[in-house]
C-alpha cells in the first residue's frame, strides 16, 4: 500500500518540473499585459492606414508606445483622422485600433 503514495508523489514532482517553463512564460505574459496604457488623447500619425468598419490597422507610425492603447487618435498620411477607443501598438511598426470613428476635419 505504501508504494501507491510514493508513486503519486513522484508523478506530482515530475509534473511540477515539466510545467516550470509554462509558469515562466505565464509570468512574462502577465508583465506585458500590465504594461502602462498610453496617455489619453495621444495622437499617432501613420503612413499606411487600413480601415475595416470600426477597426484600423496602421503601419509605419510615429510612436514609441508598445502595448495597450486607450482613447487615442490616428492621423493618416491623407489627413484622415480617427479616434479609437482601444488598441495595441508595436512601436513604430504598427498600431491596431478598435472602436474607431472618423472625425470631421476642416
Amino acid at each position: 500500500m505504501r508504494r501507491i503514495p510514493i508513486a503519486l508523489a513522484a508523478l506530482a514532482a515530475a509534473g511540477a518540473v515539466a510545467m516550470a517553463p509554462f509558469a515562466t512564460a505565464q509570468a512574462a505574459t502577465a508583465v506585458s499585459l500590465n504594461a502602462p496604457m498610453a496617455r489619453a488623447g495621444e495622437v499617432i500619425t501613420c503612413q499606411e492606414v487600413d480601415v475595416q468598419l470600426l477597426d484600423i490597422f496602421a503601419r509605419a507610425c510615429d510612436t514609441g508606445q508598445w502595448g495597450p492603447l486607450s482613447d487615442f487618435v490616428i492621423n493618416s498620411r491623407d489627413r484622415a483622422v480617427y479616434r479609437c477607443a482601444t488598441g495595441w501598438a508595436e512601436g513604430s511598426l504598427w498600431v491596431r485600433g478598435q472602436g474607431c470613428r472618423r472625425l470631421q476635419t476642416s
